[in-house]
């Protein structure tokens, strides 16, 4: 069996979740010189960068990121133990949930409100395919996505269907009035903030407006669901979200249903175990989110 040095270990998580040498340092009572030289140990001993100079400040590589996330997990267990021989209630372990970077903010609290209330959880989001490399890795326990996993992927996982929306338009009030008289044909020319096209919420789109005989004139294609709303809210363009949150859109960011569209939008939780043996899983599973 293979050994790392764990108070080594601990030199670069701190240095990682602390910000610097300096303050790693500190925590630890040695000086930044004594961190830098037990950082080196790790890395040498993984025969890989875990931490690169940018400027004046230490940036994480990829794979030092996913080493930092499973030292989180490892010093969290070592603090379980301390309390266990203390007789002490054992924190449970945080639920880590990967959260693809298109999809709306909005849902994805939707999914986690289960979880939110007195149960630490930590959300990840990315790309499909680093969300599912960090899955095979163990480093998350479910991923949430609007795209099925495909059978030839390289990771095999399980898709739990988690709810569907019907998708909607929404714009500013300005924009809605001019639109209102004569919809959906007024569609054809306005503007219109969309996901790529990449994306299976672009394809229905796409497949919604050829029925409609409409060609929108597309402004921007953004893979960020918050920046996406938040051009919206400023006034330059139409968007396509969720009924579900329809309530959170007029609120948070004052804009108006436009009008639905005969589309649904699909959401799964990928796990690599048909099996869940973690009950706030299993909780965040059983909710649904349905409009």
């Amino acid at each position: 069996m293979e050994w790392l040095n764990y108070h080594h270990l601990l030199c670069f998580w701190l240095v990682a979740r602390r910000g610097g040498l300096v303050a790693a340092g500190k925590e630890l009572h040695v000086s930044a010189s004594t961190v830098w030289a037990q950082l080196k140990s790790v890395e040498d001993r993984l025969g890989t960068r875990l931490l690169v100079k940018q400027g004046r400040k230490l940036r994480l590589t990829p794979m030092g990121e996913r080493v930092a996330r499973i030292a989180d997990d490892i010093f969290a267990l070592g603090q379980d133990v301390i309390a266990t021989v203390r007789g002490q209630a054992q924190p449970a372990a945080p639920v880590r949930v990967g959260v693809l970077g298109s999809l709306p903010r909005l849902v994805t609290r939707r999914f986690l409100e289960p979880a939110l209330d007195g149960h630490r959880t930590v959300v990840v989001h990315g790309s499909p395919e680093r969300l599912l490399g960090d899955l095979a890795a163990h480093a998350l326990d479910v991923v949430l996505t609007d795209e099925p996993p495909s059978a030839e992927g390289p990771v095999r996982t399980y898709a739990h269907p988690v709810g569907s929306s019907k998708l909607a338009l929404y714009c500013t009030q300005h924009l809605a009035t001019k639109l209102a008289e004569g919809y959906p044909r007024t569609l054809d020319g306005a503007p219109f903030i969309l996901p790529l096209e990449s994306s299976p919420q672009r394809q229905a789109l796409n497949a919604a407006f050829a029925r409609l005989k409409v060609h929108p004139k597309v402004v921007a294609e953004i893979d960020d669901s918050a920046l996406l709303k938040a051009l919206a809210a400023e006034g330059r363009g139409v968007i396509a979200a969720p009924l579900v949150v329809q309530e959170e859109l007029e609120r948070l960011y004052r804009l108006r249903l436009l009008g639905p569209l005969a589309v649904r939008e699909a959401y799964f939780a990928l796990t690599l175990h048909q099996k869940l043996e973690n009950p706030v899983l299993e909780t965040l599973l059983s909710k649904g989110i349905d409009a």
